[in-house]
């Protein structure tokens, strides 16, 4: 078997992935918007890297790892804080008038950890990962080398049409006057505060 099939899967894959709509959609069309393009592609380039740790992770420790009981009530209570924590952050902002695309590895910095913290706390994404990854093993056509591929292709194409999100989100900047921009932050800030309550709820179920 070549690898012409599981590139394709997991670019289709990752297409109808990066159509979901969650926490992390919000905060990149926000952070383009506020921050700018290369603000909102560091935050992408975290989420990514998130999710490659998230694949190798469970691709060779699934077997030991537990997500039951007191350690899924934890995980669920440190994302689920977080997500509140950043959804309060991002409503009280400041709105700034310029974009921050100077060459600051600090800022940019900022934002990788801000994408990756976001996506790494969030328990649905470990529980998602962990349901592809036993789907893709099980395939019996599918050595190594193909798994390697398909998850490659599915993180590549995520990560590219994040990118390309956050470039219309910036292109879009400047037809929104700062009222609107703020009442964006007030929706981005509730809907992160929102998500990360009821991760909290769901965790003592």
């Amino acid at each position: 078997m070549n690898l012409v099939e599981p590139l394709l899967s997991g670019m289709l894959f990752g297409g109808i992935i990066s159509v979901l709509v969650g926490p992390v959609f919000f905060a990149l069309i926000q952070t383009s918007l506020q921050e700018g393009f290369k603000a909102g592609a560091h935050l992408a380039f975290g989420v990514m890297l998130s999710d490659a740790i998230y694949i190798a992770f469970c691709y060779f420790f699934a077997s030991q790892l537990q997500v039951e009981g007191t350690n899924k009530l934890l995980f669920g209570l440190i994302g689920g804080l977080i997500l509140v924590g950043f959804g309060v952050y991002q409503a009280t902002r400041k709105i700034k008038t310029a974009d921050i695309n100077q060459p600051s590895r600090a800022i940019h910095a900022r934002y990788t950890v801000k994408g990756f913290l976001m996506n790494a706390t969030n328990p649905a994404v470990l529980f998602f990962w962990l349901s592809v990854v036993g789907q893709v093993k099980i395939r019996e056509n599918y050595e190594v080398v193909h798994e390697v591929s398909f998850f490659a292709a599915s993180l590549v194409t995520i990560f590219s049409i994040d990118l390309a999100k956050s470039y219309a989100s910036h292109r879009i900047k400047k037809l929104l006057k700062p009222g609107l921009l703020k009442w964006i932050n007030y929706l981005v800030g509730a809907i992160l505060a929102g998500y990360g309550i009821w991760m909290i709820a769901k965790a003592f179920k």
